[in-house]
């Protein structure tokens, strides 16, 4: 009878060895070609393009150049001279009542002096008339008046352009809230002013109401400050077509009339205007 052969588990080191032969037989996998069709496309684009390296990198650059100065002009980040005669100042309802003069001329003197340090801000108006503004103003109306005194005085081109953004206001309520935004900013409206802007944002459909239009305009302010700016939106509602010094109203005048106001004196007061004829803000 034969003997029965006993099997041993290779080690560690005999499958090390196992593996190397293994390899030194096997040979090795070729690496795939490159498809005719695809080297002959490569070839023929290489000879039709009779340009250098250089100028095929200088394209490129361009054409990122481009693609980049047309991304910032659709972002609205790119500064454009827009002939004054071109934008309509007054397209959007303007938030200051009372333009202070001197305020005016020194800002126009440092506009002559070191030119305009931050350009207005525009958009395209949707029915513009034939030949005339193709533009509204967005903001920036101090600088567009400064500028636009400067060219009066002075004439010849340097003042008869402005640096301008164009924007995108996408909602009227983002318009008025970029004009008070930046006059708040420049030149602290007054408690009437506020008022005013509110109920004549909510008028042009740009908020449901005067509320909403208090809440989203000023929304950095306090609720005790938007409370006082609703006072004064009812005083401009009611009584503003009567007032001649309503920009003079100081807060406390202004909220005893809103008070009396929503105490039923709406009558009595638009009598008593009617009849009067004051010459300064103290008489009224």
């Amino acid at each position: 009878m034969a003997k029965r052969r006993k099997l041993e588990t290779p080690s560690a080191d005999d499958l090390d060895r196992f593996e190397a032969e293994f390899r030194r037989e096997t040979p090795l996998r070729p690496p795939p070609m490159v498809p005719p069709i695809a080297q002959v496309a490569a070839e023929t684009a290489g000879a039709l393009d009779p340009r250098t390296e250089e100028e095929r990198a200088a394209a490129a650059r361009d054409q990122a150049d481009a693609e980049r100065l047309r991304a910032a002009s659709e972002d609205g980040r790119l500064i454009q001279e827009v002939p004054l005669d071109l934008i309509e100042p007054d397209s959007l309802v303007r938030d200051r009542t009372v333009m202070d003069e001197d305020e005016l001329q020194e800002l126009a003197n440092s506009i002559a002096a070191h030119g305009m340090r931050l350009p207005v801000e525009i958009y395209e108006l949707a029915r513009p008339a034939a030949g005339g503004p193709r533009y509204g103003l967005l903001s920036g109306y101090r600088r567009y008046l400064a500028t636009r005194r400067l060219c009066a005085m002075m004439g010849g081109e340097k003042f008869a352009t402005i640096r301008a953004l164009l924007r995108d206001p996408g909602a009227m309520g983002g318009s008025f809230v970029a004009m008070v935004e930046e006059n708040e900013i420049r030149s602290s409206l007054s408690p009437y002013e506020r008022g005013r802007i509110a109920v004549i944002a909510a008028q042009n459909g740009a908020f449901v109401n005067t509320e909403a239009a208090v809440d989203a305009l000023f929304a950095a302010a306090s609720k005790a400050k938007r409370s006082k700016i609703r006072s004064f939106a009812q005083v401009f509602e009611e009584l503003g077509d009567l007032l001649r010094f309503p920009e003079n109203l100081s807060e406390k005048q202004g909220l005893r009339l809103s008070a009396a106001l929503r105490g039923g004196a709406e009558r009595g007061l638009r009598r008593a205007l009617e009849l009067a004829d004051p010459v300064t803000s103290e008489e009224e």
